[in-house]
């Protein structure tokens, strides 16, 4: 072997402990370019390296050029295939080995395990055992013990145990470390602690894996027992603090990080990534500071594991500028580091931010695991983002990423917040694995859409299947129950929620059955509802009852509503406008002016209806007052042409609700400049008639504009989509999946 060979091979095993392909990328061009014949020896570490970082259409580029692969070239691969979930590549590529040996085998099992079909890699590993038994190693047990471990399957463990005692492999550290492990993490802590004393040698290893088993099962006690007597490296006092954490005990880790420190024990990165998660848990900025100020004495601040946890740190403090700091200062980054930035923005609210780290994040040549993936399509999915999140889509099927449930669940929730319940729908019903996220973000989606009867079977059959609903899937179900008016059965779905899942309603929920005997129209019950909670409503409660007094007309239950929202929050501007547009309703001038000038001297504004509509990359926002779009001119004479057909087509204009004493020619007008016309006024012009016209809108649509939209969805043909501050609307052929109820 040349020592060019050497060099090259050093360079591409420090790129792949990065995760960076761009840099394996470059060095595969530097040798490309001065070495005219590489030995098979190098092709192999490059292939290894494509395989690794899952870019397997590179690695096969490299095997073809290979003039005589051996079996370690194929065994490359076969890795590429298995890293990167194409599996039919994969068996393809088993199919075609001149010979096997017992990597061979141990990569395809892999493969299956990476992409969770558990039965395909037991059937080959049974195949295995059967024709091929004399590739059996260590190592193959180790992998089906890995995967039992993973994936929670005691049964397939115990199986692969008894083959192990069969075997004679029980006393091998190898094989007993994973099967510790597998105990250990589903819970079954007498038989990992028979594991653990069956072992001829025991080292630091084996009791951090019992203690780890420990701490996952909450028994803080006996974990503590075995970690005060044993022989503790800092991987030890490492899992003690994730530990107790991870148990809710952040102080406890806070402090048995101080204890470390006083025992004067070495640091590295490994305590110091497992305290900052209890300090962001704590949200406790000061202690993490110092913590980062010790970072830096110890010379630390550059490593990624390190970078990686302070940076999630600050994001949990919500110090988005201080992680962004530390982010721009690493030396070298790697997919956790970049992940930690995405999820930082995406879980503060900051979601476009999140989208552009993701893209830089690429750009950079990192490329993205599931989670990633999954953070940054959630990303989309809180903006509304179809483009990108089409895209990311697309991105997941490439990579062989899709398979995932975190990649799927983001998807899912994606295209119903997007509106697309149609895609929505498919990709739940084509996935292979479904958790309780998956059934709870179909059930959101209908229930954002006004599919309720869909919503409620979907969350019955969730319970029926054994799955516990959570918070959020009971919010989902509850809505979806009030947007169909169907108040009894949101009633048993909120009793259920206490009585039978022992959740404790949080405002959210109660926000839900304020709106759900609103919206019906029962709004004594929904006010005697509100006397009965054991706290005052929030702002969001009291809107939701305010707003359904001006549908209704109820000027005394809305004076109460506009009075209680007003002292919890003097500032907050729907208890102004919405009361005053039921005065308006009524002919009561003076009231209306009153709380005008109210408003007025307590500098309170009333939020400006805006709506926006994304196209070829470009956000269009639009608003009653704002004349800035080059595109006024085309607009007003499409909204003149629209206005003339939707009436020759029965659309009488409601002006009940414009706030203003003026003539009821100017009301009309002034409804014909409503924000969400602008917008569907701009998308006849320039969607093509193919596509459905996308408009987003930050308040509540009104009357007027829901029917005149569903005019304009007549006359013209086109598919509309609304997405206001409380749901969906799809207008088609003059009608609205709301069914005008919302």
């Amino acid at each position: 072997m040349t020592m060019a060979s050497n060099y090259y091979s050093a360079q591409i095993k420090q790129c792949i402990g990065l995760g960076a392909s761009r840099h394996v990328k470059m060095i595969h061009g530097n040798i490309i370019r001065t070495l005219p014949h590489p030995e098979t020896f190098l092709h192999n570490n490059i292939v290894h390296a494509y395989a690794l970082i899952r870019s397997s259409l590179y690695a096969r580029r490299v095997f073809d050029g290979i003039p005589q692969p051996n079996l370690f070239s194929w065994n490359n691969l076969l890795l590429a295939y298995s890293k990167s979930g194409l599996l039919s590549e994969m068996e393809r590529t088993f199919e075609k080995l001149p010979d096997r040996d017992g990597v061979t085998w141990n990569v395809l099992i892999e493969g299956y395990s990476l992409s969770g079909l558990v039965g395909a890699a037991v059937k080959a590993y049974n195949t295995m055992m059967k024709d091929f038994s004399a590739n059996l190693t260590r190592v193959t047990l180790m992998t089906m013990l890995k995967l039992s471990s993973s994936n929670g399957h005691v049964s397939l463990g115990k199986q692969i145990h008894g083959q192990v005692i069969k075997l004679g492999f029980e006393s091998y550290l190898l094989v007993g470390s994973p099967l510790l492990d597998m105990y250990s993490k589903v819970g079954f802590i007498s038989d990992a602690k028979k594991v653990f004393y069956g072992l001829d040698d025991r080292n630091t290893v084996m009791y951090n894996t019992l203690m780890g088993g420990l701490l996952a099962c909450g028994m803080i006690d006996d974990a503590l027992q075995l970690f005060r007597g044993m022989e503790k490296d800092s991987v030890s006092w490492s899992a003690m603090i994730k530990g107790l954490a991870q148990n809710g005990l952040e102080k406890e880790a806070i402090e048995c990080f101080r204890q470390m420190k006083i025992e004067g024990l070495k640091m590295d990165q490994y305590p110091f990534g497992s305290v900052l998660p209890a300090c962001g848990g704590l949200e406790a900025i000061n202690e993490g500071k110092q913590i980062h100020a010790c970072i830096i004495r110890t010379n630390l601040q550059d490593h990624i594991y390190v970078g990686s946890a302070l940076i999630d740190m600050y994001c949990k403090c919500k110090c988005l500028h201080y992680a962004k700091t530390v982010f721009d200062r690493m030396k070298q980054k790697n997919v956790v580091s970049w992940t930690a930035m995405v999820v930082g923005y995406g879980q503060t609210g900051r979601a476009e931010e999140a989208v552009k780290v993701f893209l830089d994040m690429q750009r950079s040549g990192i490329d993205p695991d599931h989670y990633t993936l999954g953070q940054a399509i959630s990303a989309c999915a809180n903006i509304s983002s179809l483009e990108e999140g089409s895209q990311f889509h697309g991105k997941a099927i490439t990579a062989g990423l899709i398979h995932y449930v975190t990649v799927s669940n983001s998807l899912v929730t994606l295209y119903g917040k997007c509106g697309d319940i149609d895609d929505s729908t498919r990709l739940f019903n084509e996935m292979n694995v479904r958790d309780e996220v998956s059934w709870t973000a179909m059930v959101s989606a209908y229930a954002q859409f006004g599919r309720a009867v869909e919503a409620i079977q979907l969350f019955d059959k969730m319970v029926q299947l054994g799955l516990k609903p959570d918070g959020v899937t009971l919010t989902g179900v509850i809505s979806a129950c009030s947007r169909a008016g169907l108040v009894e059965k949101g009633q048993r779905y909120f009793e259920l929620m206490i009585n039978e899942y022992g959740i404790v309603p949080s405002n959210g929920h109660y926000s839900c059955m304020i709106d759900l005997f609103s919206r019906s129209g029962r709004l004594e019950e929904a006010m005697g509802f509100i006397n009965g909670m054991p706290f005052p409503p929030d702002a969001i409660g009291w809107t939701t009852l305010l707003s359904a007094c001006r549908n209704k007309g109820n000027l005394e239950i809305g004076k109460w509503a506009a009075e209680s929202l007003i002292e919890l929050d003097p500032h907050h501007p729907a208890g102004y406008t919405l009361l005053s547009s039921i005065y308006a309703s009524k002919g009561k001038w003076d009231c209306v002016a009153q709380l005008r000038r109210g408003m007025k001297e307590k500098n309170v504004r009333k939020e400006p209806g805006q709506s926006w509509i994304k196209w070829k990359g470009k956000l269009h926002s639009f608003s009653a007052d704002d004349e800035s779009s080059p595109y006024l001119d085309q607009i007003y004479a499409k909204l003149e042409e629209l206005n003339q057909k939707i009436i020759d087509n029965g659309y009488k204009p409601d002006t009940s609700f414009v706030h203003h004493d003026v003539e009821e020619a100017v009301k009309i007008k002034m409804l014909n400049c409503h924000s969400e016309r602008l917008a569907i006024a701009f998308g006849l012009i320039f969607v093509p008639s193919g596509l459905p016209i996308r408009v987003g809108k930050n308040l509540r649509v009104c009357v007027d504009c829901h029917n005149a939209t569903k005019h304009i969805s007549s006359v013209t043909g086109r598919e509309i989509l609304v997405r206001d501050a409380v749901r969906f609307h799809r207008f088609k052929d003059g009608t609205c999946s709301c069914g005008d109820f919302w």
